[in-house]
């Protein structure tokens, strides 16, 4: 539909402190409920948005992500972005200021190569790394040290595709997380984390290299490093001595329902 709807004049008004982007989307937000952008149909380019409602480009831009965050909209380059649900519930998201907040304490340890091995994903290999069966990666087993003490932090086992097989001996001495040297050697970058948490008692063999009793209970975290294309870059795959790790997520309402 185009801006000369009669629907479309209303100028849309802003609340004490209420961002534009804000107010942007829970004016779309309302149109969609009441079907002047049907499921299926797309939303008007953002330029026309722009125009209409006197904003800049960024703004929409924000206005228009609160609704793919809610899952109302989809974005697809060069198509365009598409309605693809009429309401919605609110969501909550993990938030964090910056993906340093993953790594708590990080430059107060050593991260030193154990070995380098050539890996082809069987299945559950493959669950692990996010890829089909049978595609080829390159595993660094690694473990971190307190710089100090010495005492063992986590076994890690690392694995990038062969194209970033020359990121090995930037992982010994390592005193940051392992993504940034890979950003750092290939000019990456990491758009997305996708971060699974469980506790678990330790397998035999790795509780042994972190210089625990068998059976001893540890925390296994395994993070995926994803670039803006959907490419995984890096996957860890790490195992921590109970004690040595802990994560505080702080959940922030993503959007709030526009008032009636």
């Amino acid at each position: 539909m185009g801006c000369e709807n009669e629907a479309f004049v209303e100028p849309v008004r802003a609340l004490k402190n209420q961002p534009q982007y804000s107010v942007l989307a829970e004016t779309l937000i309302r149109e969609i409920n009441a079907g002047t952008y049907p499921v299926g149909s797309h939303l008007p380019p953002e330029m026309t948005l722009c125009e209409r409602f006197a904003m800049s480009r960024n703004t929409v831009r924000s206005a228009v992500r609160v609704l793919s965050d809610m899952g109302l909209v989809s974005r697809h380059r060069g198509i365009g972005t598409i309605v693809q649900a009429r309401s919605a519930t609110p969501r909550y998201v993990h938030e964090v200021a910056s993906l340093s907040d993953l790594f708590p304490r990080i430059e107060l340890t050593e991260q030193t190569v154990l070995r380098a091995s050539d890996v082809v994903a069987d299945v559950p290999l493959a669950q692990v790394l996010a890829c089909e069966p049978g595609q080829s990666w390159v595993c660094f087993e690694t473990m971190r040290h307190s710089r100090k003490e010495r005492l063992p932090v986590a076994y890690s086992q690392i694995y990038v595709p062969p194209a970033f097989r020359a990121i090995g001996p930037r992982l010994s001495k390592l005193s940051q997380p392992s993504h940034e040297a890979l950003e750092k050697m290939f000019g990456v970058q990491v758009a997305e984390v996708i971060q699974q948490t469980d506790a678990q008692i330790l397998p035999a063999n790795i509780a042994k290299v972190l210089h625990l009793p068998a059976r001893s209970a540890g925390l296994h975290v395994i993070r995926r490093f994803i670039d803006g294309s959907g490419r995984v870059m890096m996957v860890t795959d790490n195992r921590y001595p109970a004690g040595q790790a802990s994560y505080l997520t702080r959940l922030r309402l993503n959007w709030r329902p526009p008032a009636a």
